[in-house]
């Protein structure tokens, strides 16, 4: 353990193009050498010397090496952000770099969240030679971010992250004497009045409304789609077979990259680059929303003291991952930690799903009029055999709106669990429930809707949530899907529907882990849009971002024999629960 810690700031590396990338180290006050951490990002190196996973000096103390380089074009480094070179190779150079430096024992990991992650597999992906474990957190599992999670584009991410970025590049820009004030106008009014650029339309579009800012920051957004060219070119998951190092993937129930943390995890245990590889990958999710893991208040719940991401569960278990793959020290790590939302605890596994899972299908129930959570929607274990269809009219004039879930939690928008109640008293949300529960039910592990159902239009789409419903009426968000009809068979082939048609769509919730209790009930809302959380489907079967204004849809719910909407739930056996 170091008695003291040297800060070194604004330490120059020269990339393989000759660009000048600049790290803050923080290591051991000796000659020592010792395994570093590289952390490379985009949100300033100063600010990321801290954070609910990290804390540079006290690894320092700990005999690392941590070292955060801003990024091609950010802050204190050279170069020109949101080039279409990517950050593999300056990850790949950055790797081999720090290997190389007398400070360093020639063992380097990488460490991060959100687009701190995507660094991590973009070099990880190149197999650096020195490169020797990653700690990839809050992010998908494609190199386009997950971008168009059933086919629909995540607006409010994709959207309120330009503004975000636009400040720092304005500076440059400022001080190159290349800025405009039209452009500190566009982006100044970006940040502050973000609902403005939800609401814009078409979306190929928007480029305008932040002039001279590169060209390809506005990819997603001219190019909204997934079967666009663009994104054809690109490959549809990172290449896991290349990645040779062990893992930490950390996420949370509510993250935007939830299915992707998880599938991140999977993949490398079936397809990672080497044994060791395969063998050391650990899962760590927790009941957080993106961005933040250290409130045991998410959104509008407490989920008890143990929930806090700091210090035990997020420092400590990248110290002790670390320590394992950096160091080869004999440390227990469990493969899979997970936390129990309802129950408020912490449970370890070896698999995922869970091997004593019990699938119970929940059918979508009604009389003909589920609409509201006043109406005749119910869940039910037995299948329907002939009732009424559920019929609703989406209009993308009045988009149903985002109460908490899976965002980023710009403007308007809040993250994690929220009382969907008033979401609820629409006409154009159909809602499913359970009778009272007459025992606890946990439900842990992964969640697709299989909704059978037709439209009046050429596109649309459909959403679904999954809600836990409190004995005083409250209705809070445990999970949430949505499927871009058009997609409804792949994520990158677009098939338009023939209007009345019936389809099968399966929508993909990600995963959850919930103890609906005693007394409370199970709750499934089915509707049509999530907004800004993504964008408006325009339901013309136009080019998608190219509607200026949209038409209505008469959606159509189906649960008779053949065409019997469900729901499979993983349910947790009560007595294998009370043992774990």
């Amino acid at each position: 353990m170091a008695k003291s810690v040297r800060v070194e700031r604004d330490v120059p590396m020269a990339a393989r193009d000759g660009v000048t990338l600049r790290s803050d180290l923080y290591r051991p006050d000796d000659d020592g050498r010792y395994p570093a951490i590289l952390i490379r990002t985009p949100y300033n190196k100063l600010q990321a010397q801290y954070n609910d996973m990290w804390r540079a000096v006290d690894f320092a103390f700990r005999d690392y090496v941590v070292v955060i380089q801003d990024t091609r074009g950010r802050f204190a480094s050279d170069g020109e952000f949101g080039t279409d070179r990517g950050e593999g190779p300056d990850g790949y150079d950055a790797v081999e770099w720090v290997a190389s430096q007398p400070w360093c024992n020639g063992r380097v990991g990488m460490a991060g969240g959100s687009y701190v992650g995507s660094t991590q597999w973009q070099a990880a992906v190149l197999s650096p030679p020195s490169l020797s474990a990653i700690a990839p957190a809050i992010i998908g599992s494609n190199p386009s971010g997950s971008r168009f999670p059933g086919g629909a584009l995540t607006l409010d991410r994709t959207v309120s992250w330009f503004p975000f970025m636009a400040v720092d590049m304005l500076a440059k820009l400022e001080s190159q004497g290349r800025a405009t004030p039209e452009m500190r106008q566009s982006v100044y009014r970006a940040v502050f009045n973000i609902e403005e650029l939800y609401n814009f339309l078409p979306l190929r579009e928007m480029k305008s409304r932040l002039p001279g800012l590169p060209g390809n920051m506005f990819n997603v957004l001219e190019h909204p789609s997934p079967d666009d060219p663009l994104w054809q070119n690109q490959p549809g998951e990172w290449t896991w077979e290349t990645v040779k190092v062990p893992g930490l993937h950390i996420g949370g129930w509510y993250d935007l990259f939830t299915e992707g943390t998880i599938n991140n995890w999977e993949s490398m245990r079936a397809k990672g680059g080497s044994a060791r590889a395969k063998e050391g990958q650990h899962l760590l999710m927790g009941p957080w929303a993106h961005g933040t893991l250290l409130p045991s208040i998410v959104g509008g719940m407490h989920f008890g003291p143990s929930a806090s991401g700091a210090p035990g569960q997020i420092v400590e278990h990248h110290l002790h991952f670390f320590d394992r793959y950096l160091k080869d020290m004999d440390i227990a790590l469990p493969v899979v930690r997970y936390f129990v939302m309802g129950a408020n605890r912490w449970r370890s596994a070896e698999t995922w799903p869970l091997p004593e899972t019990e699938w119970q299908r929940f059918y979508l129930r009604s009389k003909g009029r589920a609409n509201t959570a006043a109406g005749d929607g119910w869940l039910s274990r037995e299948e329907p055999s002939s009732e009424p269809p559920d019929v609703f009219t989406y209009d993308p004039r009045f988009p149903v709106p985002t109460v908490g879930g899976r965002n980023l939690g710009a403007g308007r928008l809040v993250l994690g669990p929220f009382d969907q109640t008033r979401i609820e008293q629409r006409h154009d949300v159909l809602v499913y429930s359970t009778p009272p529960l007459e025992q606890d039910l946990e439900v842990t592990g992964p969640l697709k809707l299989h909704l059978f159902a037709a439209t009046s239009a050429r596109d649309t789409d459909f959403v679904a949530k999954l809600t836990d419903v409190l004995p005083d009426g409250q209705s809070i968000n445990v999970a949430e899907g949505i499927i871009r009809a058009r997609f409804w068979k792949s994520g990158q082939q677009a098939d338009l529907v023939n209007p009345g048609e019936i389809r099968e769509y399966v929508i993909d919730l990600a995963a959850a882990s919930n103890v609906f209790k005693k007394g409370h009930r199970i709750r499934l809302d089915v509707t049509s849009s999530n907004f800004p959380a993504f964008d408006r489907n325009m339901n013309t079967g136009q080019p998608i971002g190219t509607d200026k204004a949209g038409i209505p849809a008469v959606q159509t719910v189906l649960h008779e024999t053949g065409h019997a909407s469900y729901i499979d739930l993983p349910v947790i056996p009560a007595k294998i629960n009370i043992q774990r």
